[in-house]
């Protein structure tokens, strides 16, 4: 937006209104005069603005980066007030605060000199267009050529034709904050090619990933390199391997959360738990209903009960009405984990996707809430990410992957099948 506000759009009337500008000389005071006008505006209105924009690259980019710092670190200095003083890291962080914060100010300053430096240009170039209006409206009249009202016009006009690209001055000064930001979302745009929609029920497929390819942004490894498979309806599958070996891409592939660079990604309308429970500071209620607005306070209790959290949830003061913190504060690690599997439990979609799904309960709660969940996913579509054997037991076939690719297929009672569960995390 800012690329096209900022900087197309100005470029494009001013470049516009040169050529108008220089045509209508041309018709009164002859072609030489005419070409010259338009001559002159495009180097001066263009010319100026290139100029800053080369100077101010480097400190806008700079400007963009002290600013994410600064907003992360001062967010990071307000939510973890008390983690920060039992560390003992709170004066760190406040210098580090400090630090963004300079690094904000002396980006200002810079782009501040520049646009100053711009904007004398702009104001001498905007001087010497209307010294020349003058002289030659004083020529024309003398000749007989204009009038007096046209000669005012000439002038006015002077005044007036630099405006647009006066207002290429900031968009200019702010470029490399916009290639910034261009640069970021370019690769989260659409392609062009179709978006994947579910796949009929009677074509027996509830996922289909054939030779799917996904690089890392800011490596040249693969996250995923030429990875195929296919999974039934009502079919369960895990997916094992070491940290970093692919498992989470995977699963945000199927979810339709990122595209693939080749290859093609089919699947019926499915659910993500991620890694990271995502929960938001407002009520026990409200978070539930994220997943189901319109949700009833009994399915609401019979979800909790059935992630093992209906207890818990009893025992605050407010019941489904306490308000969370941000982030989810007020529950430990272990309820909030389990808050975020009643979530899930409320769509009713046929795939459900479980990016370790268990992971920082006790050993005990994580198996009551792993048989609830089974119970639960009578009929759906299960695909775990996991390295802990009690998940990894849920299924009858292992994908194991490593360095971005599936090396190894396993069904249960396959040669290898009951190996490779003796090898993941016990509880």
């Amino acid at each position: 937006g800012q690329l096209y506000l900022r900087v197309l759009v100005p470029a494009g009337a001013a470049v516009l209104l040169a050529l108008v500008a220089g045509v209508g000389l041309g018709l009164v005071a002859g072609s030489g005069p005419g070409i010259a006008l338009c001559a002159g505006l495009m180097v001066v209105g263009l010319g100026l603005p290139l100029a800053g924009a080369r100077a101010a690259y480097r400190h806008s980019r700079r400007r963009a980066y002290a600013t994410e710092s600064l907003r992360a670190r001062a967010i990071d200095l307000v939510a973890g007030q008390t983690e920060l003083v039992m560390a003992g890291r709170l004066p760190a962080q406040c210098e580090a605060v400090a630090r963004a914060d300079r690094a904000l100010a002396e980006a200002d300053l810079a782009l501040n000199r520049i646009e100053t430096r711009v904007g004398a240009g702009f104001g001498i170039a905007a001087s010497v267009l209307v010294a020349g209006a003058l002289l030659l409206a004083g020529a024309l009249a003398r000749q007989g050529t204009i009038d007096g009202p046209v000669a005012a016009a000439f002038v006015l006009g002077a005044l007036a034709v630099l405006e647009p690209f006066a207002g290429l001055r900031r968009g200019a000064l702010e470029l490399g904050r916009i290639l910034l930001a261009a640069g970021r979302l370019g690769p989260r745009l659409t392609d062009g090619r179709p978006m994947r929609g579910p796949l009929r029920a009677e074509a027996g497929i509830a996922v289909r990933v054939s030779r799917v390819d996904l690089p890392q942004r800011a490596e040249h490894r693969a996250l995923l390199d030429d990875v195929s498979l296919t999974i039934s309806p009502g079919e369960r599958v895990a997916l094992v391997g070491a940290s970093g070996a692919g498992k989470s891409s995977l699963l945000g592939l199927i979810a339709g959360e990122r595209s693939p660079t080749d290859g093609t990604v089919e699947s019926l309308c499915a659910t993500l738990l991620t890694q990271r429970t995502e929960l938001f500071q407002d009520t026990v209620r409200d978070n539930l209903r994220l997943a189901a607005p319109a949700a009833s306070d009994e399915a609401l209790w019979e979800v909790l009960t059935s992630a093992g959290l209906a207890a818990d949830i009893a025992g605050l003061p407010a019941g489904l009405d306490t308000r969370l913190g941000e982030g989810g504060l007020g529950l430990s690690g272990g309820q909030g984990r389990r808050l975020a599997l009643a979530r899930l439990l409320l769509r009713d979609t046929p795939v459900w996707l479980l990016d370790e799904p268990t992971e920082g309960l006790d050993g005990e709660t994580a198996r009551a809430v792993l048989a609830r969940l089974t119970a639960c996913a009578e009929g759906r579509t299960l695909v775990v990410a996991t390295h802990i054997r009690r998940e990894a037991e849920l299924c009858d076939r292992l994908l194991v992957m490593a360095q971005g690719r599936i090396i190894a297929r396993l069904a249960r009672g396959e040669p290898g099948f009951d190996a490779m569960l003796a090898g993941l995390r016990p509880d």
